[in-house]
């Protein structure tokens, strides 16, 4: 298994700030870039303190360990991949004293298994893999969600995905990348 550090990526605010995050080369894998990454925080702010955070479709764990980074209170990160959920695991056990639970599962068996409610969620499937709307659908029929949750949604920026039960909190394109900020809609309550 061979570390690409060329593609490493580094935490860009809170306790843990400048710290490289180590990311395998494999085909697909493409770190949500610092720049976004920086402008989902401030757009999120203080929801981050304290939260229970999934980063289901994990690759690089870049926003979930930027996440526990910026007062996150626990982090699962769900990977499918062995290779790379292995460093993930290296990556959360170096994380002394913070609560990161790492998960070796393809994430839509992880959703339809879990009981869990995350007040932040980050999804980030790869682009090809049409598993965006699913996710987001199994978000709210397993309840895992709540009305004060914010889903992160990140997809290429030809995708048009839109999926009932939602309210865009704001969305942004950044190269070939959109990313939207979600939560549930009102109409649901």
């Amino acid at each position: 298994m061979a570390v690409n550090l060329n593609n490493a990526v580094r935490i860009v605010g809170g306790r843990y700030r400048g710290r490289q995050l180590d990311v395998l080369d494999l085909e697909g894998l493409r770190p949500t870039p610092s720049r976004v990454r920086e402008s989902i925080f401030n757009l999120i702010g203080s929801k981050v303190e304290g939260a229970r955070v999934l980063d289901l479709f994990a690759g690089s764990g870049a926003l979930g360990f930027e996440a526990v980074s910026r007062g996150a209170s626990s982090l699962v990160l769900v990977e499918k991949d062995r290779d790379n959920y292995e460093i993930l695991t290296e990556e959360a056990a170096s994380f002394k004293g913070a609560a990161i639970k790492t998960v070796h599962q393809d994430a839509m068996q992880y959703l339809n298994g879990c009981s869990e409610q995350f007040d932040l969620v980050f999804l980030d499937p790869p682009y090809k893999a049409d598993l965006l709307k699913p996710s987001l659908q199994l978000l709210i029929k397993k309840e895992l969600i709540t009305p004060e949750s914010i889903v992160y949604a990140e997809m290429s920026s030809l995708n048009t995905t839109i999926v009932p039960g939602y309210e865009i909190i704001r969305q942004e394109e950044a190269g070939q990348v959109k990313f939207a900020l979600l939560r549930l809609s009102s109409f649901l309550f």
